[in-house]
């Protein structure tokens, strides 16, 4: 049978009552002799009015029911925390629960701390010689700079993982997330790499150490550089990008590779909103190397907007197809390629004027295809334009020496060479039709007539 102690704060007699009345035991010891609302009944007390006094005006402890670490008694606040440590019978005492919690931290801050000086031996950050636009290709130009534009990297220097960017702008087109982290992880240059303070969970660990693998998409990447400070190497990248984009000249390689980057970002664009067009019929197909075929030999002709409407057209008549009865929704589904490829060898082989669909807000680009259409192309909308009709800026080719004028050139006689501007004196009349004109005769309208 339980005894509850009481230690009072108050000394008003009414106050006091009704404490001792709230928390008496009936003679079993596990009931009670009053209940709550016959307590307040008793004594004219509102329901925050009685928890108020049982909260502030006594402390309550079990007697015969001691701490199994400390052996000191057990606080209660309430009866329902009564009814608790008595149905638990082995009990802790705040106290040493909290003692018990402050070790449990303490040694997840030890193990933390080991982590990640482990990470740091077998991670390093590294301080290189400044990297340069020349040696880049072309997607490390872009990849680098849609990784290292977000406004994360401004605090620690550190990117965001790939997999957490927000779903209505990703790093990379999803279905190419994996592979394009990958591409620019190996690329010859190289230029970024991964840090000790990602997550713990982005490294492989064996035997409590990092074994030197990480997770795609779950690591944190700083760039390469020779600045102490991770957060100050990125500006002068982006602004040497930004230049480049803007102003030109190319590097020379990018002339080479605009091409390949135009069709690999419009093919991704065009595999996701096929998935999209079949989700919205509740179809779905594993595209595999049949279906990206297709998808490249439509988009080696028309523009992506184009294609488009070949998909959204497909979709809806393989969605009718499956109604109609006969297939199952898979052969529904792959029917849609077969549907795409025809369609456009029809338009091609009839010269049809296909509408361009325009970009569905609901299948943002990824930040990759922004930087490339917007910033590297300068292509406003990129939807309407077919890759083997697309140019690439006019500031993106060095100017040659021979197309320069000779003053440009540094040319000794330059002054020979360019006639003198008109003078004052060099105005007379037509003597034809008295217009005003440089030199002296007849004006041109004249000379025509």
């Amino acid at each position: 049978m339980a005894q509850i102690g009481l230690e009072l704060y108050t000394d008003i007699p009414e106050e006091v009552a009704a404490i001792k009345a709230y928390w008496r035991l009936a003679e079993d010891g596990e009931t009670w002799e009053q209940t709550v609302a016959g307590v307040r009944a008793a004594f004219d007390l509102k329901p925050q009015e009685l928890t108020r006094l049982v909260q502030a005006g006594a402390t309550a402890a079990i007697i015969d029911l001691v701490c199994a670490d400390c052996g000191g008694s057990t606080d209660v606040a309430n009866r329902t925390e009564f009814a608790s440590l008595i149905r638990q019978g082995n009990i802790v005492c705040s106290t040493c629960q909290l003692a018990a919690q402050q070790e449990r931290e303490e040694a997840q801050r030890q193990a933390a701390r080991q982590r990640r000086n482990a990470l740091l031996q077998r991670f390093p950050v590294r301080r290189v010689d400044a990297l340069t636009v020349d040696g880049f290709s072309l997607f490390q130009a872009v990849a680098l700079h849609a990784m290292f534009s977000d406004p994360a990297v401004e605090d620690a220097g550190l990117t965001t993982p790939t997999s957490i960017w927000p779903k209505d702008r990703r790093w990379a087109p999803d279905n190419r997330l994996y592979d394009f982290e990958r591409r620019l992880l190996n690329a010859e240059h190289r230029t970024v790499a991964v840090h000790p303070d990602s997550h713990p969970d982005a490294f492989v660990w064996k035997d409590d150490a990092p074994d030197g693998s990480y997770y795609l998409g779950q690591a944190s990447y700083y760039l390469y550089g020779p600045e102490d400070d991770l957060s100050s190497r990125s500006p002068r990248l982006l602004h040497e990008l930004n230049q480049t984009f803007r102003e030109g000249p190319w590097p020379s390689q990018w002339h080479e590779q605009w091409r390949d980057l135009w069709d690999e970002l419009a093919l991704s664009y065009a595999s996701s909103y096929l998935d999209m067009k079949l989700g919205e019929h509740n179809l779905e197909m594993k595209q595999g190397e049949g279906t990206l075929t297709a998808l490249a030999d439509a988009l080696a002709t028309f523009s992506l907007g184009q294609v488009f409407n070949f998909i959204y057209r497909a979709t809806k008549d393989s969605a009718a197809y499956y109604l109609r009865g006969g297939v199952n929704k898979r052969q529904a589904a792959n029917s849609t390629v077969g549907r795409i490829s025809a369609a456009a060898d029809r338009a091609r082989a009839n010269e049809w004027e296909i509408k361009s669909f325009g970009r569905p807000w609901t299948l943002p680009l990824s930040a990759i295809g922004e930087t490339f259409f917007s910033k590297v192309m300068w292509q406003a909308d990129m939807m309407p334009v077919a890759r083997r009709d697309a140019i690439v800026p006019p500031h993106a080719a060095t100017p040659q020496p021979s197309s320069l004028p000779q003053q440009a050139q540094g040319s000794p006689d330059v002054a020979a060479e360019w006639p003198a501007e008109p003078s004052d004196d060099d105005i007379t009349d037509c003597s034809g039709c008295g217009r005003q004109i440089h030199g002296e005769g007849l004006c041109k309208q004249c000379q025509s007539v």
